[in-house]
């Protein structure tokens, strides 16, 4: 990956978790919102927009990386933290899509369905960053060797 491609990853990624966060009153609760050009943070369709095309962009830059690396790194493993770095991109991807699903007009979920998926798209997200954050302090790649 080129470190341009790294920092949109990045900057993709905070808008992520930023507008996931936002669907959560947490900012206008605690007064974020109230700070100058924050006040977007508050507003779920807003934030809901900016979450679906960071989702989407999100969505094409895994598959171009995993593509690319099929292509190119035939052969190679990788390490353990790199499998539970993909282990739990592909939880949040799948409970992020079956969620969109149950958003559609038509489609009905249990309750405890929803919560189940939110938990786990909110934790998986979570553990994913605190997974990176570990990764990146300890300077584990992703390929063994």
């Amino acid at each position: 990956m080129t470190p341009v491609f790294k920092t949109l990853f990045r900057v993709n990624l905070f808008f992520l978790a930023l507008s996931g966060v936002g669907h959560m009153p947490i900012f206008k609760r605690y007064y974020i919102a109230d700070i100058p050009g924050l006040g977007w943070l508050a507003e779920f369709q807003i934030t809901l927009a900016i979450h679906y095309v960071t989702a989407a962009l999100f969505l094409a830059m895994v598959a171009w990386v995993a593509t690319t690396w099929a292509l190119e790194k035939k052969g190679q493993g990788f390490t353990s933290t790199a499998r539970v770095k993909i282990g739990l991109t592909i939880a949040i991807i799948a409970s992020g899509a079956i969620l969109v699903v149950k958003n559609l007009k038509g489609v009905t979920m249990p309750a405890t369905a929803i919560t189940a998926l939110d938990l786990v798209h909110l934790f998986g997200a979570f553990a994913l960053g605190i997974t990176a954050l570990i990764a990146g302090i300890r300077d584990v790649g992703w390929i063994k060797g």
